[in-house]
């Protein structure tokens, strides 16, 4: 028998603290049943990596949102497919992300880096959601994108939607992203945006496989939104997330000042503790077994990214901030043939900023909070600082 467990993770007070509710579905079983809605969840660590690599069993092609609509407009995104056809689309999404490609970003970010973490340490209060992390995206990342200028102020806007519809129905806000969303389809589809994207960009790499016969129109718009949607949030969120835990836990800042090598387990810590992206679901194609649990085929389970990182059967005290932790085995990311296509950037971009603070900063003081309102993504629309 399936448990069922009286959680609903898309109310405003869980997705304010959803770990609690995490927790209770990590006790009640490998799978279980969320009260009054027709989705499955797993929460453990290790049920979720088995559950991410098994494609045959746990389906994206059908989509990975929690409700119907928004899954039948993934059809043919690189989150919405399965093998084959997601390796031929994650290469050619992945072309600028290549570690060649990035090793020659690397100069560019660490220098933009280093001047803006300069710019707030001379100001001293500033925010760290709005100020800091979003410029690297925002400055460099959206650039290379490619839009015209309108579409790159447009990003956020849409990424932000785009995550929020995924939730189910009954939450009530897919209605009120879909405007966004449909702004977002008619850009890509407007016949004159090929000639109007900047040259070389990732965009328009994108849209010469189209001239190279490799992918067609239709292909072209559903696989650019992988630039629009998820390029900039998740890092945003990330980064913010990051600075938080720090201006929290001054004890693990000055240990970083002191022995900077620990910066990447320093990032894997931040996105095991505080994942920018709670998880997405996968359909079940054929009956399956999740640790002794049998799981109907054509059941929709929501593979709980967040709470797989915070469970304390694979991390000893799951809860603390410790960045000699080796959590590289996280699943913020994802996990196998599904993870992040942009990882290495965001993880590059997120390095640069912490070298450029380590010997700028002594100390961190946190202000305020706010954090965003997303179904899906986790992080702050506000979180103001002072530096020192």
């Amino acid at each position: 028998m399936i448990p069922t467990v009286d959680v609903n993770l898309y109310s405003p007070d869980t997705l304010a603290y959803p770990y609690e509710a995490y927790r209770t579905i990590r006790d009640a079983g490998p799978v279980c049943r969320l009260a009054g809605s027709d989705l499955l969840a797993i929460g453990r660590h290790a049920d979720l990596r088995t559950a991410l690599a098994d494609w045959q069993s746990f389906s994206s092609g059908s989509g990975v949102a929690m409700n119907a609509p928004m899954n039948a407009a993934l059809r043919g995104t690189i989150l919405g497919a399965d093998p084959p056809e997601h390796q031929r689309l994650r290469d050619i999404v992945g072309r600028p992300l290549t570690p060649a490609r990035l090793g020659a970003l690397r100069q560019r970010i660490y220098r933009t880096a280093e001047q803006r973490v300069d710019e707030l340490v001379a100001r001293g209060t500033f925010c760290a959601a709005t100020d800091l992390a979003h410029y690297l995206p925002i400055t460099v990342v959206s650039e290379l994108v490619g839009l015209p200028e309108e579409g790159r102020q447009r990003m956020l806007d849409w990424a932000a939607s785009a995550f929020d519809a995924m939730a189910p129905l009954e939450a009530g806000r897919f209605e009120a992203a879909m405007p966004v969303i449909g702004d977002m389809i008619r850009y890509v589809r407007d016949p004159a945006l090929p000639a109007r994207l900047v040259a070389d960009g990732w965009a328009a790499q994108l849209y010469a496989a189209v001239d190279a016969g490799e992918i067609d129109k239709p292909f072209f718009e559903s696989l650019i939104q992988a630039y629009l949607a998820p390029s900039l949030d998740t890092t945003i969120f990330a980064t913010s997330n990051l600075i938080w835990l720090f201006a929290h836990h001054p004890d693990q800042w000055q240990k970083l000042r002191e022995r900077p090598a620990l910066i990447p387990r320093a990032i894997n810590e931040a996105l095991r503790l505080e994942s920018p992206a709670s998880g997405f679901s996968r359909l079940v194609s054929r009956p399956v077994r999740v640790d002794g649990i049998d799981v109907p085929e054509g059941s929709r389970v929501v593979m709980l990214f967040a709470s797989g990182n915070r469970d304390e059967r694979r991390y000893q005290d799951p809860d603390r901030f410790d960045i000699e932790r080796d959590s590289s085995d996280h699943l913020a990311f994802g996990h196998a043939l599904h993870r992040c296509v942009g990882m290495n950037l965001a993880l590059l971009e997120m390095t640069a900023l912490l070298s450029a603070m380590l010997p700028r900063v002594s100390e961190i003081t946190l202000n305020s909070e706010r954090r965003a309102d997303n179904a899906v993504l986790r992080g702050f629309a506000e979180l103001n600082i002072t530096v020192r």
